[in-house]
């Protein structure tokens, strides 16, 4: 009979186990999702809507943007900061990710491609983020505080091979430029 009641208990403590394991599971599914989604809103620059993830009362310490102040009663244009929304091509990665059942805290290494038509090449800037995370009570996660700075990096960390992107540039933030006549001023 103690035989019989010690492995009920054990398998009543397993399928908890398993349980709390896939709530876990799904809990860094969600929080990977909106580091995602919010870089993505970035990306989309004027259109972005990245505060809709912001919490109630949320704190973000660098903004994607500012508006330059002209002195005028209306807003000046804007100016982004964000490595996303600046980036001809962006890409971000988790590098540490800690949670209890309520709060998050996400670290993130932001990588932002660019072009230099001047000298015909692809170059990397980095950056890092936190974020700090927390649980509404109807189960998303929203961002209770943000904040984003720009960090040199080891050689080790640098993309190698870097990304061609010559084209992409020439078809959009370049396409009033020549690119044969750029590339004949390179040799110069």
């Amino acid at each position: 009979m103690r035989r019989v009641a010690l492995l009920v208990a054990l398998a009543v403590l397993l399928v908890g186990g398993i349980g709390g394991a896939r709530a876990q599971e799904a809990d860094e599914t969600a929080i990977r999702t909106l580091v995602s989604e919010w870089y993505a809103e970035h990306r989309k620059g004027e259109d972005g809507r990245p505060y809709r993830f912001h919490a109630p009362g949320a704190i973000d310490a660098s903004p994607g943007y500012t508006h330059v102040d002209t002195g005028a009663r209306s807003l000046g244009p804007r100016i982004y900061h964000s490595l996303a929304a600046d980036a001809l091509e962006f890409r971000h990665e988790i590098t540490r990710l800690d949670r209890d059942a309520r709060f998050a805290r996400v670290h993130v290494r932001e990588r932002g491609y660019f072009y230099a038509a001047a000298v015909q090449r692809t170059y990397e800037r980095m950056g890092s983020a936190v974020f700090v995370l927390e649980k509404q009570d109807d189960g998303r996660w929203l961002v209770l505080a943000h904040e984003s700075n720009s960090v040199g990096f080891p050689p080790s960390l640098a993309t190698d091979p870097m990304p061609d992107l010559r084209d992409l540039y020439y078809a959009t933030e370049g396409r009033d430029r020549d690119p044969e006549a750029d590339a004949r001023n390179v040799m110069r």
